[in-house]
């Protein structure tokens, strides 16, 4: 090999050996680093479970991803206290308020009447996620206000579930405001975190739930309404659905005064009567913080819930309550349920007691099932027609509890969420933990 043949090859190995020496101390320095690289540090936010706490709401905080404004970022959380108005006077920093007391639930018709604590319509839905600035890249943390229960965290949670919002993109923080405090206190994490009494600006987005219609709407099976529960006891009555190990059951969950009039066939009438602390310990004056999963499902053994369950249908008195099951069965265990949203006030108010507000014969809760000697209510209703509004003319119309006209909040979300969707456009603003558009 010729002299200059020799030298152009070490030149040539001297260079790059020389590139990946640079390219090795780039690595090594701060190649990955978040200053040269915003999204090197970002993880997803895919959890074991919907329940999570606080240090891992403090990684997403601390990540960016608490409000977010990247149009580009995939890993946008939303934080979204679920309270009064009193009990968001102090929240986590960057948390938006939802009013449990008139945000929640809605008066709708089904039925025969009108309810007052039912499903939001789509309307109602896409007001939220708009104000809430959420697209479909948007991860929801429910928490509950401070000093708060967290009940209503949970209606939320199946709010935005029966609304078409995978289960991966919902979360509920464990414990809520008062956890969050505890631990940062415990932990030390400083100023930065402590609860605040700043509402963060957020810019609202464009997003509709009818962007999550792809030709499916298995997700409004999460709901139940008055004719399909009473169709429901009905075939149970006469032996066409069972309750067996494998079959379904009916979870009565209405608190801690063990019911003496309920539902037939209710699973948990003849045993302990349910509580928060069926899921939960409760400090004092503090929001509830949930068991771990296997004393949770411990305690429904004793009630015959178990994952073999084919279905659990849950209801309490307004909807409100019984959606904790939901959350539990759903968002912790993944079990099988779905909630009957007009739950005792509407039930208790269909019986044949009623005076001003009876409704048709073949409404009535506590009539005989078709063919049975079996009523569908265990025990006497007696305070019946309080809580809905008769509708005369469907009390007339809808002869039939399988009527499919009646199943009206069922009809109308579903036209809503399939009559096509809108384009999302994302704000730019403030960016950071605090506020920001999205």
């Amino acid at each position: 090999m010729s002299e200059k043949i020799m030298k152009k090859s070490r030149v040539l190995i001297a260079a790059l050996l020389g590139t990946v020496m640079i390219a090795a101390l780039t690595l090594w320095g701060c190649g990955t680093s978040s200053y040269d690289d915003p999204n090197a540090s970002i993880t997803t936010t895919k959890t074991a479970s919907a329940l999570i706490d606080a240090a891992t709401l403090k990684q997403w905080m601390d990540e960016g991803k608490v409000n977010n404004n990247d149009p580009a970022s995939r890993d946008r959380v939303v934080v979204i206290t679920v309270s009064p108005a009193a009990n968001y006077a102090t929240h986590i920093p960057g948390a938006q308020l939802l009013k449990s007391d008139s945000e929640l639930l809605m008066t709708r018709m089904e039925g025969v009447a009108t309810s007052p604590t039912m499903m939001l319509d789509g309307s109602s839905i896409d007001a939220l996620v708009k104000k809430f600035c959420i697209n479909k890249n948007t991860t929801i943390v429910f928490s509950a206000g401070k000093g708060y229960n967290f009940a209503h965290a949970a209606r939320a949670y199946f709010t935005f579930r029966y609304w078409g919002f995978p289960k991966e993109r919902l979360k509920f923080l464990n414990g809520g405001d008062n956890a969050w405090e505890d631990t940062a206190t415990a932990n030390n994490w400083g100023a930065s975190y402590a609860l605040t009494t700043v509402a963060p600006t957020v810019t609202p987005s464009t997003f509709s739930v009818k962007n999550f219609y792809t030709g499916s709407t298995t997700n409004f099976n999460y709901r139940y309404s008055i004719g399909e529960m009473l169709a429901l006891v009905d075939k149970i009555n006469a032996g066409t659905v069972k309750t067996d190990a494998t079959g379904v059951s009916i979870m009565d969950v209405r608190g801690a005064t063990l019911p003496t009039v309920f539902i037939q066939n209710t699973a948990l009438a003849a045993g302990v009567p349910d509580d928060y602390n069926l899921y939960a310990t409760i400090p004092s004056g503090k929001t509830a913080i949930f068991k771990n999963s296997d004393d949770i499902k411990a305690r429904l053994v004793t009630f015959g819930i178990t994952a073999s369950k084919s279905m659990n249908y849950t209801y309490c008195v307004s909807g409100v309550r019984a959606s904790l099951a939901f959350f539990v069965l759903d968002g912790i265990l993944g079990w099988p349920v779905t909630l009957y949203d007009g739950s005792w006030d509407q039930w208790s108010s269909y019986a044949s007691t009623a005076t001003a507000n009876k409704v048709a014969a073949a409404w009535q809760t506590d009539a005989l099932s078709s063919g049975t000697a079996f009523s569908r209510t265990s025990g006497s209703i007696t305070t019946a027609g309080t809580k809905i509004t008769l509708d005369p003319i469907s009390n007339a119309m809808f002869t039939s509890i399988t009527d499919p006209r009646a199943n009206q909040i069922l009809n109308e979300d579903k036209a809503y969420f399939t009559s096509g969707g809108t384009t999302t456009t994302t704000s730019t603003g403030g960016g950071g933990g605090s506020g920001s558009g999205c």
